[in-house]
């Protein structure tokens, strides 16, 4: 009866390895028009799905023209490096084009969109080069510059900035040690998003939980709600998005509360989900879903 285990691990390990020569599970980004995050379902959803040579994911979206604009991490399998890309999209969220428009001797993902004092910026998540890099649109959407960096001999992913009442603060998961980067939320606090001196929260992290400390979007206000989106990573990396209340947030306290969390539909092929934006009223979130492997390769909104 000891065996047991053993076989059922054998058998899985069998299984996976198996099934990959069939079928690939990719990230691919998909689009809805919905009021919010409490509203969320998955048939309401349309997938952008790339080709089967890269995977498309971390979603942050921008409205321009009566366009929107998804920059996006794109990987290509046999680089095994991620750039920054940009998907255009037509006010009903159907692609329009698809450009790269960042892209690092180092890993690039989660590339997160601001505006301050007039000027776009993205802070992409530059982890692997051990910084927090932050870059200066000088053409939009697919010219950036070198604006500085914010943070330097620190591994910390999916920053994420907010402003609130002229006071600036940015949450990462910050992996120290051989820790986790997927269960300590940090939180660090300054007057200017472009500077280097970012004071530490004293209770970081400030949440540790792996369902919950990872961010996963924008922070957004609805309802009178300040809403952190962050990744359930507790059955699989990225395996939903749970939607949190902040309710403190000062230079002494924090503290959320879980709202509600949307994840994968059973039994289908799409298998997790782990980021969330909207702008004006189209939502862009990205999910792994099961491909087959067999057939033709392109990027379409199936």
């Amino acid at each position: 009866m000891k065996s047991r285990p053993f076989f059922q691990r054998l058998f899985r390990r069998l299984d996976k390895t198996v099934s990959s020569f069939f079928f690939l599970d990719q990230w691919v980004i998909l689009t809805a028009q919905a009021a919010g995050y409490d509203s969320l379902q998955w048939s309401m959803f349309h997938p952008i799905v790339p080709g089967k040579d890269r995977y498309w994911g971390d979603p942050f979206i921008v409205a321009r023209e009566n366009k929107y604009y998804v920059f996006i991490e794109e990987k290509i399998y046999a680089t095994s490096r991620g750039r920054i890309a940009c998907l255009a999209l037509d006010d009903h969220g159907v692609l329009q084009s698809h450009q790269v428009v960042l892209e690092r001797p180092y890993h690039l993902s989660y590339p997160f969109i601001f505006d301050h004092r007039g000027q776009t910026y993205m802070l992409p998540e530059t982890a692997q080069n051990r910084t927090l890099e932050v870059y200066r649109c000088t053409r939009f959407p697919d010219r950036w510059e070198l604006a500085g960096e914010l943070m330097t001999d620190v591994y910390a992913v999916d920053a994420t900035l907010l402003e609130v009442e002229n006071k600036w603060w940015l949450f990462a998961n910050v992996k120290e040690g051989d820790g986790s980067s997927l269960d300590a939320l940090h939180v660090f606090f300054g007057n200017d998003p472009l500077s280097n001196r970012w004071t530490p929260h004293p209770r970081n992290p400030v949440v540790r939980d792996i369902r919950s400390a990872r961010p996963a979007g924008r922070i957004f206000m609805q309802d009178g709600k300040l809403i952190r989106p962050s990744q359930d990573n507790s059955r699989r990396y990225g395996y939903a998005i749970r939607f949190n209340r902040i309710n403190q947030l000062s230079e002494t306290e924090y503290e959320e509360i879980a709202q509600s969390s949307f994840g994968p539909p059973h039994r289908t092929k799409i298998l997790a989900t782990h980021t969330f934006n909207q702008a004006d009223d189209l939502i862009v979130i990205d999910a792994v879903i099961r491909r087959s492997r067999l057939g033709r390769s392109h990027h379409t909104n199936e």
